[in-house]
Order: structure tokens, then C-alpha cells, then sequence
């Protein structure tokens, strides 16, 4: 086995949709953005006749950037399998799915897309984990990603990990969405 050490960031702007603005929704909320903003109006101090040209009031909006909390950049350290076909992705993937569950992701990317980011099927299925448009766009959408963003490998693997836990919800094994290009333990 090869030992990867890799330090994985959500990448900004593209991972906290709607979704995770939930804390009831994920359970990881140290993921969640803290932003603040603080309004500021200064007047303009009057000088001369009253005739004279005076000068407008400003208002300045200071927004401090979205930040997070400590815990929310994982370090991971995990066992890449020696016989992986995609661990350019178990980095990636293991920032959203359990350690356990990363050889299954890894024989998923590699059934659906030969580990191909930006991999798009004849069936309207798109990124990594080949998500079918015609059956998750709703869910994808309600998340607040388009179907480009699918081609975003941090995004790809949370819509899948996400997919996976609404199988579980209604009693799916976690891999039934892919259950046609292999059998994975359900």
C-alpha cells in the first residue's frame, strides 16, 4: 500500500451551497461559513452657507470573508490500496465518504468514468461518479450546484456521498444508484 498524506480544502465558493448553509443536513457543521458584515455610515461634516454644495453621506458595507472553522479542514491520512485504479481521486473522495467505503468509490469512478473529471455518458450522466441528470437533477438542484458543477471532482463526490445517504434513507444499500455498471456489496 502507498501512503498518502493529504490535506484537502473545500474549495471556496463551490462547496457550500444551500445544503451545508443546514446544519440539520450534514452532520459535519464545522464546515458550515461564518460570515459577517458590519454597516458604517458617516455623514459629511457641514462647512459655509447653507447655499454651498454639501456633500453626501457615505455608507460602507465591511464584509469580512467567509471563513471556517479549524475543524473544517481535515487532514486526512489514508491508505491508498495498491491496486487502485483511481487514486489520483482518494484524497478527494475521502474528504466526503467514510475510509471504509473508498476502495467501493474507487471501483465506481473507475466503472463509470475510467477516473475521467469531466466524463459525460450518452444517458445524461456527468463527472466522476457519472451522476444521472434525468434522475437527480432536482436533488442536485435543491442543493444549489448546477449540472456543470458535476464536473468538479469535490463536488462530484459529495453529490454521490449525498446520493448514497438518500439511497440508505429509503433503504437502499449506499451503491444502489450504480448498481448497473457493477456489483458493490448490496
Amino acid at each position: 500500500m502507498v501512503r498518502i498524506a493529504a490535506l484537502t480544502l473545500a474549495t471556496a465558493g463551490l462547496l457550500v451551497p444551500a445544503y451545508l448553509d443546514k446544519p440539520e443536513n450534514y452532520a459535519h457543521d464545522a464546515l458550515l461559513p461564518i460570515t459577517s458584515a458590519a454597516t458604517t455610515t458617516t455623514g459629511a461634516e457641514v462647512v459655509g452657507p447653507p447655499e454651498a454644495p454639501q456633500a453626501a453621506p457615505t455608507t460602507t458595507i465591511a464584509l469580512t470573508t467567509t471563513t471556517r472553522l479549524s475543524s473544517s479542514v481535515p487532514a486526512t491520512s489514508i491508505d491508498v490500496l495498491s491496486n487502485a485504479k483511481c487514486p489520483e481521486w482518494w484524497a478527494t473522495a475521502a474528504t466526503w465518504w467514510p475510509d471504509d467505503q473508498l476502495d467501493t468509490v474507487d471501483r465506481i469512478i473507475w466503472n463509470e468514468s475510467r477516473c475521467q473529471a469531466d466524463a459525460r455518458s450518452d444517458t445524461g450522466d456527468h463527472g466522476l461518479m457519472q451522476i444521472n441528470w434525468a434522475t437527480w437533477s432536482t436533488f442536485v438542484t435543491e442543493l444549489g450546484y448546477t449540472r456543470d458543477q458535476l464536473y468538479v471532482p469535490d463536488v462530484n463526490l459529495l453529490i454521490g456521498r449525498l446520493i448514497a445517504e438518500e439511497a440508505e434513507r429509503i433503504g437502499w444499500c449506499p451503491f444502489q444508484p450504480w448498481y448497473m455498471s457493477g456489483s458493490y456489496g448490496c
